[in-house]
């Protein structure tokens, strides 16, 4: 079974919207992370490393919070 690689889009009601690097993981363990129990997730998969860090470099460079 091939692994994805993930970046958790976070809504936090307080917070507002941030992502996260997941890193590779399953979709079942992916799927885990979409029901948080205060705001919603979004998990954006990649078949690839390169398309993972490409992704989260144009989210740094737009001014996005990335953890």
């Amino acid at each position: 079974m091939t692994k994805k690689w993930y970046i958790k889009e976070r809504h936090n009601p307080q917070l507002g919207m941030y992502y996260v690097a997941m890193g590779q993981m399953s979709k079942a363990n992916a799927k885990r992370y979409e029901k948080p129990l205060y705001g919603d997730n979004v998990m954006l998969a990649f078949d690839t490393e390169e398309a993972y860090q490409d992704r989260l470099a144009e989210l740094e460079a737009s001014g996005e919070t990335v953890q």
